[in-house]
């Protein structure tokens, strides 16, 4: 027998060796794009530990499946684990998946870069993304845009434009032709909520609505949710179109577009031995030279803009990061009369990202979002100018804890502070007759917080719930008050109360709850199920067609309460042919009150009385989308279908102020069927030829029903709104593009794009209007683009 003192040492030693084996390390990095080298961020991370087996007389390395972790917003993850073989495999949505495998022997940090697939409809602006995560994702009512794909599509003017490639997606339509902003599932244009790292976009457009306001070029990724809207976000009814900027690259790229229209730049660079990066990327129009082109009668017209997009990034170390985002953005366009238009915006984040451990983390970010708009006069002695702004302030706190691999908990905050200006008109020369007037400013205080569960039950089903509350209070300023079971009205005010300027004069809150669902019916099929409630504490005033400078922002009031709806949608999604094809078929329902119309005739601009113009109603909208997607092969292209209605009735107990008797009637968006055909053919020789085909019910129009004379002048008597319809739209496209580049390592290749936009020339009809013709009413068309528009964008990267 030993002696206790050797067994002793010997049993000490075995447990040093045995620690020492056992010594838990930390693994570190990033996961990138490997073509633009910028961070991918929230990408998966699926760790394997590697086991030994001997099977058929050898030895072989079997992976086991051990953690998923996510990578923050800025691409970075962070693990520790014990001493041993471990395969890592990153993934994410448009990524191939990639292995990497790694000894574990001490402290590692490594870089995986994934390349993006480049079999899967590149042709359109759809999102790319793993073609079983259709079935298998947990999103729903889901819109991811391939941005690489904008350059080789048919494009008008030059431009690869983020809202116009939307616009073919099932569910999403706008006004019509050159007309800003967008409808979702039948929704206003105010009701969706455009993010741009976080930052609030009140105004979407350049040139009235012919290009989206961000440059497509400085943005990393863009997602639209129709339905399935995660509980962090809110204060908008129908969607929330989110868009990253691009954080920079670890390595050097520039690259440079020339359009006929616009040109845009972009410049990445790292410094600080690569812990940081910036990003600066810039556009800007120059479209006068082809207004001069055209007919007398819009001789004078001008019009340009510019806008700036610059990201910061620095990691201060493997566990803490900064950012910073800014966007600048300046339009001005001024028609043959003397009147110019501007509008411009001013946004910039800044983020502190932190990962606690392994599992939790947490983030930080201020937000600020200034946008102005306005009019100027320019007639001689009447020059004046008129002047809106909105400034937003944000504080914004969340947290993420990855429980296990099968749960996950999201939870959070945020505070936004709001100053609107709705109106200040000062004449601008010193002959000019116009008075200065000026409405009074508003004040408000939204707050939230929410709470969200992500619960993989079993391997077919899934779970996602969450609740968020919010809060707002209108702070100060003069409330009107009315005589009561009266019509408000000017005549029907009978006194007013003065609040101080941080005294609540009016206070709103209630629960949003979401909640999503999927089923997997096989490997290849599922069902998925959501319900989103969601509150706008804003409202935009308009009673024009499209969002234009003389609109302007409110903030709810007593007269204005908060805007709400229930969304209800259910799909079904399934994959033939190895995934070849993709399909999906979604239904659904929605139900909109307090919402804001108009007395006929309505009075909006500089009223300070604004309540006595507006009425109250409600909505609802329903339908059905069909898609089918080919992504594999030369020849690759999509159908999407949609049949949606979107109908509107005021609410107002006063039978005069009821539009259409109280009955339902068709909102400004209803267009029953939205057909859009769009298909690539790529040769092998780096050409592609790509088109897109669209047809929509044309919108409705209110036509007059009557005219009459009066002091020998015609005047046209308009009753029934919106009771008709424009001719159907329909228009074809078609491209030509040349790529270099041959593989996705290649860093220096460029992108020749060939366009016609209305290869038909269709001269389909943005509005139609009256006017007296010899003492007899008689209809004019108007067409914003209506003959066929060539153009050629050259885009080089190196």
């Amino acid at each position: 027998m030993l002696p206790l003192r050797k067994i002793l040492i010997i049993s000490s030693l075995y447990l040093l060796a045995f620690s020492a084996h056992t010594q838990v390390l930390t693994v570190s990095g990033y996961v990138k794009d490997a073509l633009t080298e910028s961070n991918i961020p929230l990408a998966s991370v699926e760790i394997k530990r590697v086991k030994k087996e001997f099977i058929n007389g050898g030895m072989v390395n079997k992976p086991v499946p051990y953690k998923v972790i996510i990578a923050d917003s800025l691409g970075f993850f962070k693990i520790a684990l014990p001493t041993n073989e471990y395969i890592l495999e990153a993934a994410s949505l448009g990524y191939l998946r990639k292995t990497k495998y790694i000894k574990l022997t001490s402290n590692q940090e490594i870089i995986i870069e994934l390349s993006q697939k480049v079999n899967e409809l590149e042709a359109v602006e759809v999102a790319v993304r793993k073609a079983e995560s259709n079935v298998k994702s947990i999103e729903m009512s889901t819109i991811k845009i391939n941005l690489q794909a904008l350059k080789t599509t048919p494009i008008v003017f030059g431009e690869g434009d983020i809202i116009r490639s939307l616009t073919l997606q099932p569910g999403v339509t706008n006004v019509g032709e050159g007309a800003g902003g967008f409808s979702v599932r039948g929704g206003r244009v105010d009701q969706n909520l455009v993010l741009l790292d976080d930052a609030p976009l009140f105004n979407t457009s350049h040139l009235l609505g012919m290009f989206t306001s961000v440059n497509a070029e400085a943005i990393q990724n863009a997602t639209l949710y129709k339905g399935g809207i995660p509980s962090r976000y809110g204060g908008r009814l129908s969607s929330l179109l989110l868009m990253n900027s691009k954080i920079g690259s670890q390595e050097k790229r520039t690259g440079l577009a020339l359009g006929p229209i616009s040109s845009n730049g972009l410049l990445e660079r790292n410094f600080a031995n690569k812990k940081g990066s910036v990003m600066l990327a810039g556009r800007a129009a120059y479209p006068n030279w082809i207004i001069n082109q055209f007919p007398k009668r819009f001789n004078g017209s001008q019009a340009a803009f510019y806008d700036i997009n610059g990201t910061v990034q620095y990691r201060l170390n493997t566990n803490n990061s900064v950012s910073a985002t800014c966007y600048l953005s300046n339009d001005t366009f001024k028609f043959p009369e003397d009147t110019s238009y501007f509008w411009k915006s001013g946004i910039a984040t800044l983020q502190w990202s932190n990962r606690l451990n392994e599992r939790l983390s947490m983030q930080t970010k201020a937000i600020l979002s200034d946008y102005q708009y306005g009019v100027k006069g320019l007639f001689e002695n009447y020059e004046y100018k008129l002047e809106s702004k909105i400034l937003h302030r944000e504080i914004k706190h969340e947290y993420i804890f990855e429980i296990n691999t099968k749960n996950k908990l999201e939870w959070g905050g945020n505070v936004i502070f709001y100053k609107f200006s709705p109106g200040n008109r000062q004449p601008s020369s010193l002959k000019s007759a116009v008075n200065p007037y000026t409405l009074a400013n508003e004040f408000g205080r939204e707050s939230a917080v929410f709470v969200n569960y992500d619960w993989t039950i079993s391997k077919r089903i899934s779970l996602q719930v969450g609740i968020r509350y919010s809060s707002f209070q209108n702070l100060g300023g003069e409330v009107a008050q009315y005589k009561e079971n009266e019509p408000i009205s000017s005549e029907n005010r009978i006194n007013a109360i003065n609040y101080a300027r941080d005294e609540v004069n009016a206070n709103f809150s209630g629960f949003e709850p979401r909640a999503l669902v999927k089923f997997e019916l096989s490997d290849r099929q599922s069902i998925k199920m959501s319900y989103n409630r969601t509150r706008q504490y804003l409202h935009l005033i308009t009673n024009t067609t499209a969002i234009s400078p003389v609109d302007y922002w409110k903030l709810s009031n007593r007269f204005a309460p908060p805007q709400q709806a229930n969304l209800y949608s259910i799909g079904y999604y399934q994959n033939l042919n190895e995934n070849t094809y993709i399909t999906n078929f979604e239904g659904f329902y929605k139900q909109m009150s307090n919402l804001v119309e108009y007395k006929d005739g309505a009075s909006l601009l500089l009223n300070p009385n604004l309540e006595t113009e507006l009425l109250p109603a409600k909505g609802y909208a329903y339908g059905g989308e069909a898609s089918i997607q080919k992504n594999k092969g030369k020849l690759t292209g999509f159908i999407n279908y949609t049949y949606s209605r979107s109908l509107i009735a005021t609410t107002s107990p006063f039978e005069g102020e009821q539009i259409n008797q109280g009955k339902f009637y068709p909102s400004i968006f209803d267009k029953p069927h939205n057909l859009t055909v769009s298909g690539q053919w790529n040769w092998s020789s780096g050409w592609s030829v790509s088109s897109n085909f669209l047809y929509q019910t044309g919108r409705p129009l209110t036509f007059p029903d009557g005219q009459y004379t009066l002091n020998d002048v015609l005047i046209f008597n308009y009753q029934a709104r919106y009771g008709g319809r424009l001719p159907d739209y329909h228009r074809l496209d078609l491209s030509f593009s040349y790529n270099s580049k041959k593989n996705q390592q290649q860093k220096k290749y460029s992108i020749v794009n060939i366009s016609f936009y209305n290869v038909y020339a269709r001269r389909n009809p943005y509005s139609i209007f009256y006017r007296q013709f010899f003492g007899f009413p008689k209809a004019y068309r108007l067409s914003v683009l209506g003959t066929v528009i060539p153009s050629i964008t050259f885009t080089k990267y190196w």
